[in-house]
């Protein structure tokens, strides 16, 4: 009975094998290695004649049986055979120690023996890290020390660093201590999903030396998100068709995926025009290592870029919403239409008359800290009854009810806003004339009807905004109101109920629009400001 003793991550198990097993990575295998650098369907073994006969299913790491790549191999007892990384040792009881007339039985203690011995280890010590008490060989303990040390290096400066080109760099500059590359590109997918080369280095030190990547190597690592090396990339079946590793005598490659999660940021590719054999398993691993960090950095950075977006976005709200509405549209409780939404909204103009004159009588941080101050007071009304902060244009302010959250009575928030900002600015009127400054004159005008809200403008810059004609009715009407006059469209007038004293007005021409508008003139209490609640609306007092 023939069998396989498998050392894995997992343990330690054995198999017996049949007469026709199969071995990979998928679940529908006899012998399922759960190990992802080893392939899906990886190799198969075929009892023949009384042999048991491997095949490497062109995998994308290989198999290899006591150090040396293979692709079909008769199976004899006490093989090491080596897939990603798990280590399965060949055990036939019926060849016991003979291996026939196939080879020479040496005996323990002689020199072929120890020779045996000895190359066995070196080929074991080369694919994976062994135990401090199997090592037996000083001069492979110094190489794996300092590749590891190298390694230690870099991932400290992976911790370090926080501009991403500059680690790109430093790693393959590091890379190129422990590894005998000939060249080397750290390559990253962009926001259409190509892939480009975000670093390049080659052995003499230079990173802008043009270099052509074997697209059929990228390809497999990117399909298979798995790492893939290539001892003699000339002669691997799996590349017989890159044209571009056989123009350029490459002979060695090695390809890790920068993959976090379920996130491909990219791949790391080194290759070697000089040697085949340049690269072991356990450059594989420590290379795989690297690139996971490098993945997990690149996802940090992501992480701290939709932060810091998501920020800016939270800030804009802040300063164009009231704060209870901004923070229902930061948690999803309300939805931004991106693209344009048509619905019904109650828009107003409120715009400082002879504010030219004014600013060209004074300096320019005169004016700034007026509108400051000015400012300060309207937005704070506005939030009060939950008008949407559209823009300051100049000196005027655009205000909206309706978008993105839209109330039963917004008309009336709209009114309610506007005289409390008119009884506000004849309190701040009141101080500025104790400091002898100029009083601000201001007239307000609203259009209520159908607009359309959403994000508007360019890929590089969007702002959530409404337009249509019932946006340039409110500018008119404003445009028509005279200094302390808060004047309503007939359409805003309707919805009311009576609810504000208010006084119809000829009917005005206003530009765009081809009849005469029904407007009306809003009354309100002057004197010192008083407060108006949401519920407590004034008796109707009709005129006119």
């Amino acid at each position: 009975m023939a069998k396989f003793t498998i050392y894995s991550a997992e343990g330690t198990r054995d198999v017996d094998l049949g007469p026709f097993t199969t071995i990979g990575r998928h679940p529908d295998n006899s012998l399922q290695l759960l190990d992802r650098i080893v392939s899906k369907n990886h190799a198969t073994i075929t009892l023949q004649g009384g042999q048991y006969l491997l095949k490497d299913l062109q995998s994308l790491n290989g198999t290899f049986i006591n150090g040396m790549r293979v692709y079909e191999h008769t199976l004899r007892n006490g093989d090491d055979v080596s897939m990603g990384n798990t280590r399965l040792v060949f055990n036939d009881e019926r060849q016991g120690g003979a291996e026939g007339a196939k080879v020479s039985i040496a005996s323990p203690g002689s020199p072929v023996a120890e020779s045996h011995i000895r190359d066995k280890i070196t080929s074991q010590a080369s694919d994976r890290f062994l135990p401090a008490a199997e090592v037996k060989d000083p001069d492979a303990l110094r190489r794996d020390y300092e590749k590891l040390r190298i390694v230690h290096e870099l991932q400290k400066q992976i911790g370090l660093e926080l501009d991403l080109d500059r680690l790109l760099q430093t790693i393959l500059r590091l890379t190129f201590e422990f590894l005998p590359a000939d060249r080397g590109a750290m390559l990253l997918y962009d926001d259409q999903g190509n892939l480009y080369p975000r670093s390049v280095r080659t052995r003499r030190g230079k990173t802008d030396d043009p270099i052509h990547l074997s697209q059929t190597v990228l390809n497999v690592v990117a399909t298979e998100r798995a790492a893939v090396l290539s001892s003699d990339a000339m002669m691997d079946a799996r590349f017989q068709s890159s044209k571009s590793i056989i123009m350029q005598g490459i002979r060695s490659s090695m390809a890790v995926p920068l993959l976090h999660a379920e996130n491909l940021f990219g791949i790391m590719y080194l290759d070697s025009q000089l040697a085949a054999g340049a690269f072991t398993q356990k450059d594989l691993q420590i290379l795989s290592s690297i690139g996971s960090q490098t993945a997990a950095f690149i996802q940090n950075i992501h992480l701290a870029r939709k932060v810091e977006q998501d920020a800016l976005t939270r800030d804009k709200f802040l300063r164009m919403l009231s704060p209870n509405l901004a923070e229902q549209v930061l948690s999803g409780q309300l939805s931004v239409e991106r693209g344009g939404k048509s619905c019904d909204m109650t828009v107003m103009f409120a715009d400082i008359r002879g504010f030219t004159s004014m600013s060209a009588e004074r300096t320019a941080g005169e004016v700034v800290e007026m509108l400051n101050e000015y400012f300060e007071l309207m937005v704070e009304i506005i939030f009060k009854y939950e008008g949407t902060l559209d823009k300051f244009v100049g000196d005027a302010i655009m205000v909206v009810w309706g978008a993105p959250v839209a109330h039963a009575d917004d008309p009336i928030r709209a009114v309610k806003t506007a005289m409390e900002m008119q009884q506000t600015l004849e309190d701040l009127n009141r101080v500025r004339r104790d400091r002898g400054q100029a009083p601000l004159l201001v007239g307000i005008g609203i259009n209520t009807g159908e607009g359309v809200a959403g994000y508007m403008g360019s890929t590089k810059k969007m702002e959530y905004t409404v337009i249509g004609n019932t946006v340039n009715v409110a500018s008119r009407l404003c445009s028509k109101a005279a200094p302390g006059e808060v004047i309503v469209s007939e359409m805003t007038y309707s919805r009311l109920a009576g609810a504000f004293p208010a006084e119809a007005l000829p009917p005005a021409m206003v530009k765009g629009i081809s009849k005469p508008l029904k407007t009306f003139r809003i009354a309100y209490e002057s004197g010192p400001r008083h407060s108006t609640s949401l519920s407590g609306a004034p008796e109707p007092t009709i005129q006119g």
